[in-house]
């Protein structure tokens, strides 16, 4: 029986993407080993729980890849999957450091977190992919720009192109009017209701989009955010500052975005890096208007973008929006009925 480990920085992410690739991998017979910061369950499959921490050189995660190393020793695997930035240069210098000669690596890129533009970021994160490119035997990214990068510095042996890891349209069922009237009635149901979604961080710049909201002539529309993270405070002090406050809704983070999408009127985008937006795919399948930064990932989602950072370029674009009827959007080659047909053969490259 092959055997194969999937290694991520957050078990959400076997949640949030994984599941369906896991279970048709079990359902060919293959065993599966998952290994992530927090816990994770799924018939079948043996979970080994790691600390990631955040920043890429800390102690900690340098602790993790000589455990993971020691994990691929034992466990003879035929195959260790590695996803995200994180997670993804860990498990491949782990299968380096264990030795093991039959072990092959597969990465799938979610995007990278720099561009081709020389810039002292840049040049050290192409350094850590330049450093494990030669183990990574299979690379899959689902971006136009991360396609180009890769091809040009050679960053995997086998080199794929996907439409990303697909959306689970059953997680978004239509609601009866009465239930989108009874959401938009929380922040005024007359409004044009923008939307934001995502962790505050530095790459997702919910900033920007405050500083864009402020700058309109417009008073009859609302700004929510979903979502928490360690810039949250900071982003409601701004709302203050800016007098906006009335106006905006910070609702932390939201189970049932399901209901957010159908209610909201735009989805709004400022982030500085991305690799295929789920929230952006969400969005569009639940029929809303996006307004996106030009960065590469949203590019590929759409051609309503704006220049980074321009907050009257941002503010422009939203002062045309109006509600408008709702419809599918988002093409169906992104779908997860298309993607796990499209991908599964792939990223069992020779298993």
């Amino acid at each position: 029986m092959k055997k194969v480990l999937m290694a991520a920085s957050e078990s959400s992410h076997f949640k949030n993407f994984h599941i369906p690739y896991i279970q048709r991998l079990l359902d060919g017979g293959v065993e599966v080993h998952t290994a992530s910061n927090g816990d994770f369950s799924l018939d079948g499959v043996v979970h080994t729980r790691l600390g990631f921490r955040k920043r890429l050189l800390s102690p900690a995660n340098i602790a993790v890849i000589f455990r993971l190393a020691k994990l691929i020793r034992r466990e003879r695997y035929d195959a260790v999957y590695t996803n995200s930035t994180l997670a993804g240069f860990a498990g491949r210098m782990a299968v380096i450091l264990s030795g093991s000669k039959r072990t092959e690596c597969r990465h799938i890129c979610h995007g990278y977190l720099f561009d081709d533009d020389g810039s002292a970021r840049s040049r050290v994160y192409l350094m850590f992919e330049k450093l494990v490119r030669g183990h990574t035997s299979l690379l899959a990214v689902m971006n136009a720009d991360d396609l180009r990068i890769a091809e040009k510095y050679r960053l995997g042996g086998k080199i794929i192109f996907i439409d990303g890891m697909g959306l689970d349209t059953e997680k978004f069922p239509p609601l009866t009017a009465e239930e989108i009237s009874r959401q938009r009635a929380r922040f005024g149901a007359e409004n044009t209701l923008f939307l934001c979604v995502g962790e505050f961080s530095p790459r997702k710049n919910q900033s920007a989009v405050l500083r864009a909201f402020a700058r309109l002539e417009r008073t009859d529309c609302r700004l929510i955010f979903a979502g928490g993270g360690a810039l949250i405070e900071e982003c409601r002090t701004l709302a203050e500052t800016l007098g906006i406050a009335g106006r905006t809704f910070f609702l932390g983070h939201c189970s049932d975005m399901n209901v957010l999408y159908r209610a909201c009127d735009c989805l709004v985008s400022a982030s500085r890096f991305e690799g295929l937006p789920f929230n952006v795919m969400e969005a569009l399948y639940c029929g809303e208007t996006v307004l996106l930064s030009d960065v590469k990932g949203n590019r590929d989602l759409s051609d309503r973008v704006y220049p980074y950072n321009d907050d009257a370029a941002l503010a422009g674009l939203m002062e045309t929006v109006k509600p408008a009827p709702r419809e599918n959007k988002l093409p169906e080659r992104y779908l997860l009925s298309r993607c796990l047909e499209n991908n599964a053969d792939l990223l069992r490259y020779n298993l």
